[in-house]
């Protein structure tokens, strides 16, 4: 058995014994009625000295050739009335050391009541600390409820969400911030430009103090080791050993860090994340740092705005993942990601370079309608299960070579208006490419296609390179100066290792996605 086992082992039997501790603790005593008592200590001691002198023969006649029989007789008597005064000592005995546990019990409860008064207030003073217009008190009020949550596992939620609350609040960054987001994001303020609202900047660096503050103190809460490290102290349970959530609907986080690594280089392992970590429509400014992030139950970004660089290489997405409508002015760089639940990244735009190379969707992956505006890397990319791209912009590059579709490919609709190579590409099952276009060179003779390929509708500028067999149609002089791509006159072109279909009569159901 490894050390790490032997320490979860230990973590876990500790915390069963302080919470059979607790539950004696918070067991109150039962008052007893003073008759039940009463009779009960008589009868005992009756009864115990009546049992007494009966097994002593008191009532039994004397054997015949004892010397003195009427000393025996006393002696018995004495003996009886000795058992029962001793029970009587005894009960007393019982009775004062119930007392006495009594007394302990109600003085615990008197610890434990000003206990929670004193941690009630000063949880109260910490909030009102918050709401200070002083940056320093605020920094204070942060310090003081991370404390509070680190000794008090009862509160760490609540110290979550009271930070996740302070994080909501409306803010916007100082100039600095700004000027380092993205060039194409709307808080973007070039280097030569006034300085907006020049009075405000004092107290937005203040604040951008605390909000950093507060974002590392999450961070630092929600990080566990690596490999088989045991838990470090400073990860934080509830009382019944779940894991914290996250609500930053809305919150202005200014580069947020939640990757795997600490300042000075320290490795603290990867933050997760058990339960439902909300970020919908939050604003990411500076740079977003999720790399390696491990989300264990719902991840909601949508309609979030990464304003700077994005970085989630090697993120795990345990539940459904939502970036629906999700806005990357900056770099996204998603490579590695794994996506085990649904993920939704329906109409996401990415502004800048997208980076999904090696990326793997293990569930239904939603990308319709998404625009990926400058490059777009998607190069060994894992589609296992339905994929759905219909409607995708492709304004820049798009790079599949060696993606692999496992399930129905749906890139109905696509456009690529730039370079399109799908070579080495693979669609294990049919792919629909109905009405997809393709404005700039784009190389497809590399691509397999193992069950069929529907491209009826498609359209292409004629540099395009089709595999063998295709070409096409005879409408020139179309709008972009598209041109419909047409089949060969068998239908199905053989040529090396690949293989091209398109419109059989046997085409599969597109949501079967069996054998």
């Amino acid at each position: 058995m490894g050390v790490g086992t032997l320490c979860r082992v230990r973590a876990v039997a500790k915390r069963w014994i302080g919470n059979l501790r607790e539950r004696r603790t918070d067991r109150p005593l039962r008052v007893l009625r003073w008759w039940p008592a009463t009779l009960l200590a008589i009868g005992t001691v009756i009864g115990g000295g009546a049992l007494a002198m009966w097994l002593l023969g008191v009532w039994s006649p004397v054997p015949r050739g004892v010397a003195d029989p009427t000393r025996l007789q006393l002696e018995r008597v004495k003996t009886g009335l000795t058992v029962a005064a001793g029970l009587a000592a005894g009960v007393t005995l019982l009775m004062t050391l119930r007392r006495q546990a009594w007394s302990e019990q109600a003085q615990q409860f008197s610890q434990a009541d000003a206990m929670e008064q004193r941690i009630t207030s000063l949880y109260v003073a910490a909030a009102e600390q918050l709401g200070s217009d002083k940056a320093a008190v605020r920094l204070a009020g942060l310090y003081a409820l991370a404390r509070l949550g680190q000794d008090n596992p009862k509160l760490r939620q609540t110290v979550v969400d009271v930070i996740c609350a302070y994080l909501r609040m409306p803010y916007t960054p100082p100039v600095e911030v700004l000027r380092r987001n993205a060039m194409k994001s709307p808080h973007h303020v070039a280097a030569d430009a006034d300085v907006p609202e020049p009075d405000e900047q004092p107290a937005r660096r203040e604040e951008l103090q605390v909000r950093l503050t507060a974002q590392r103190l999450l961070a630092n809460h929600l990080r566990l080791a690596e490999g088989d490290e045991p838990e470090p102290a400073t990860f934080w349970r509830g009382p019944a050993g779940e894991r914290m959530r996250l609500d930053l609907v809305g919150a202005a986080l200014v580069d947020f860090d939640l990757s795997h690594s600490a300042s000075e280089g320290s490795d603290l392992g990867e933050a997760q994340f058990h339960g439902y970590a909300n970020l919908l429509g939050a604003q990411f400014h500076g740079n977003a740092d999720l790399g390696r992030a491990q989300f264990h139950g719902e991840a909601d970004l949508g309609t979030a705005q990464f304003h700077g660089e994005a970085d989630l290489v090697g993120a795990q997405f345990h539940g459904e993942a939502d970036l629906g409508t999700a806005q990357f002015h900056g770099y996204a760089d998603l490579v590695g990601a794994q996506f085990h639940g649904d993920a939704d990244l329906g109409g996401a735009q990415f502004h800048g370079r997208a980076n999904l190379g090696r990326a793997q969707f293990h569930e239904r992956a939603d990308l319709a309608g998404a625009q990926f505006h400058g490059y777009t890397y998607l190069a060994g990319a894992q589609f296992y299960e339905y994929a759905y791209l219909a409607g995708a912009q492709f304004q820049g590059d798009a790079d599949l070579v060696g993606a692999q579709f496992h399930g129905y490919a749906n890139l109905g609709g696509a456009q690529f208006h730039r370079r399109a190579n799908l070579g080495d590409a693979q669609f294990h099952r049919y792919a629909d490419l109905v009405g997809a276009q393709f404005h700039g060179d784009a190389d497809l003779i590399g691509a397999h296609f193992d069950r069929g390929a529907d491209m009826s509708e498609a359209r292409a500028v004629p540099g395009v390179r089709l595999p063998s067999g295709w070409g096409f149609g005879d409408d020139a002089g179309t709008p972009g100066g598209l041109r419909a791509v047409v089949r060969g006159s068998d239908g199905v072109t053989s040529t090396d290792d690949q293989r091209w279909s398109a419109g059989s009569d046997a085409d599969p159901d597109p949501g079967d996605t069996s054998g």
